[in-house]
């Protein structure tokens, strides 16, 4: 920004949205939602597990165990497994006595009930994927909600230099008038309180000026806490003018309309209510019996050096196991909270889609009715400047008098003010509509 003399809206918008922190930790955010589902990922990673005991009394040594074991979960409820035993010792227990050196094993843990087709980590990947979903467009609507405050902080920076220039301007004219009618008084032509009333006028016009000086800065300021550079704030100057091309304004900033399914905020509730589904399912399930099967192959060869022999069917283990409670008390409660839950996800998305669209229209309204009115205020500041300059005409011809003049130059400089803040106002406007349309 340093020897730029202007500033345009659009490079304003760039800076913020390349060098703006809070865009950045929204950026964050999304990454946190990320790294979460990774986390839920790595439920089902293989996990190569070692076991090894060994017990000796008075340097007799009773026996010597190892086990290694390697695990795969699926989201199926199923879990591959691969064991690797060996046992020895003269007071070994004989359920673990290995025959041979060692005792390959090549089976499944099988969930027939609760947790075959939804179980908690299967539900806990699928949260984490509309949860990422969710956050992305969370994303959006919060780097949206920055450009708009930061724009509306132009806005206000804009106004306030023009209503600066505005100013300045009438100031000049009230110091021209001013040393004009000192001399038409001293040649005689005024009386000496036509020179009060002019000095009134003049003083009035500065100390508008300085109060637009001080709305000025302050702007700036407000303007300058969304700018940044290389993680430091940068300040606006004073020499630094904002510049807004009114002409391209409407075209740069005219939203395309969307489906109102399609808005970032009703897809973020959305996937807020998947999130509710999936709990729901996964509490239906747990209405399920536990039924957990496992199965292993047993073989003392090893299986990949000699499949064929090694998968032998007399060779085995089975178990089962059953258990369901009998009154399913906390599973129908849970149950019952999930669907509660559910119901008031899908509740609050619907009244967020007619807020929106309700929102939407005001905002589409404000932004049409504002534009009506700026024109209608720029027709009447010009109304009164000609009535203004053919009064001061009448005033130097000596056909009317310096306070009808000042009447006619504080009514046009607060038409003029007027017009510069409904402008001001119906460009907000129509910034806040685009910003809520455009991702």
């Amino acid at each position: 920004l340093y020897g730029q003399e202007q500033l345009s809206l659009q490079e304003y918008i760039g800076y913020v949205k390349r060098f703006h922190p809070f865009v950045k930790q929204a950026n964050i955010d999304l990454s946190e939602s990320q790294a979460k589902l990774l986390k839920a990922r790595g439920a089902f990673d293989p996990q190569l597990g070692v076991d090894l005991k060994e017990k000796t009394v008075k340097d007799s040594p009773y026996y010597e165990r190892f086990n290694a074991a390697f695990s795969l979960p699926t989201p199926l409820g199923i879990s591959l497994k691969a064991e690797l035993s060996e046992a020895e010792g003269v007071l070994l227990n004989p359920e673990n006595t290995v025959s041979g050196e060692q005792l390959y094993a090549l089976g499944v843990d099988i969930d027939l009930g609760k947790g075959l087709i939804a179980n908690p980590r299967t539900i806990a990947l699928k949260q984490a994927k509309r949860f990422v979903q969710q956050a992305e467009e969370e994303n959006r609507l919060q780097i949206n909600s920055i450009l708009e405050q930061a724009t509306h902080a132009f806005l206000d920076w804009y106004a306030a230099y023009r209503q600066w220039q505005v100013i300045g301007e009438f100031v000049e004219n009230a110091a021209f008038r001013f040393e004009g009618v000192k001399k038409r008084v001293l040649a005689g032509d005024l009386a000496p309180i036509d020179s009060i009333e002019a000095r009134i006028a003049y003083n009035s016009r500065v100390l508008m000026q300085e109060k637009s000086r001080l709305k000025l800065k302050a702007t700036a300021l407000k303007a300058s806490n969304f700018l940044w550079l290389d993680e430091q704030p940068l300040e606006i100057k004073e020499t630094l003018r904002p510049f807004l091309d009114e002409t391209t304004f409407a075209l740069d900033f005219t939203p395309l309309e969307i489906p109102i399914e399609e808005h970032p905020k009703i897809k973020a509730l959305g996937y807020k209510v998947d999130q509710g589904r999936l709990v729901r399912q996964l509490q239906r399930n747990n209405l399920l019996p536990e039924v957990k099967l496992s199965y292993r192959w047993l073989s003392s060869q090893d299986p990949l050096q000699q499949w064929q022999a090694a998968l032998d069917p007399e060779n085995n283990t089975t178990a089962l196991k059953v258990k369901l409670p009998l009154f399913l008390r906390k599973e129908r409660a849970d149950l019952k909270l999930a669907s509660l839950k559910l119901n008031d996800l899908n509740l609050a998305r619907e009244q967020a889609k007619l807020d929106l669209t309700n929102k939407l229209q005001a905002l589409k309204f404000t932004a049409n009715s504002l534009f009506d009115q700026a024109v209608l205020a720029q027709n009447m500041t010009a109304d009164y400047q000609i009535l203004f300059n053919g009064e001061q005409k009448k005033f130097e011809a000596g056909e009317s008098s310096l306070f009808l003049v000042n009447s006619r130059e504080a009514k046009f400089l607060d038409a003029a003010q007027k017009s510069i803040a409904l402008e001001q106002s119906q460009c907000k406007a129509q910034l806040s509509y685009y910003y809520s349309l455009s991702f």
